[in-house]
């Protein structure tokens, strides 16, 4: 593959990707404004959903299908190119899934009983919210896809899955935190 069908492939996968994050957001604002949905529901679907993924993904192993075609030629381009970290970085996340699955069931469970807990948002709040999420989410598409892109063996990917993997939970705690004391000063400023 030469380099403008590689940045064609990448813009594709961006343009999806982006599209699916977008659809489902919006998905989420039409539900939460029709139907009354406590924070307990929220929690199992959520643990729902990524228990699928994480099951599902385990159960396809190596395989590089997808329902998407161009998430398809994706895996088998990086496939090719990481080798076996492609595997183990897919494995890891998988498990990953599951892990929040769970903890997304305990937080069902820890909800259920809570009276008056419906899910009702500031709009504006959510949305500063999405714009972070969209942004820290094409932030680590490109650095994944500079280092996949730029190697040229799969030398190059040595501990991969095991660094970005840790990279990833690093990240996801310190913007956990940096999200959490937004949510708290937005909340003490309207109160």
């Amino acid at each position: 593959m030469d380099a403008t069908q590689i940045g064609n492939m990448r813009l594709k996968q961006v343009a999806v990707m982006n599209g699916i994050f977008l659809g489902v957001i919006i998905i989420f604002f039409i539900v939460i404004e029709v139907f009354t949905v406590t924070f307990a529901q929220f929690f199992v679907f959520l643990g729902v959903v990524m228990l699928i993924q994480g099951v599902y993904g385990l159960l396809k192993g190596d395989s590089p299908k997808s329902i998407f075609s161009i998430f398809e030629q994706v895996a088998v381009y990086e496939k090719q190119k990481m080798g076996s970290e492609w595997y183990k970085q897919r494995k890891i996340g998988f498990i990953w899934n599951l892990i929040i699955g769970c903890l997304m069931f305990l937080q069902s469970i820890g909800n259920v009983n809570t009276t008056g807990d419906v899910l009702e948002f500031d709009l504006f709040f959510l949305a500063i919210i999405v714009f972070f999420m969209f942004v820290v989410t094409n932030f680590s598409l490109i650095i994944h896809f500079r280092k996949i892109d730029r190697s040229t063996s799969e030398n190059d990917f040595k501990g991969y899955a095991r660094k970005s993997s840790l990279r990833a939970v690093a990240v996801g705690l310190i913007l956990g935190v940096v999200f959490a004391l937004i949510t708290l000063s937005y909340i003490f400023s309207v109160i």
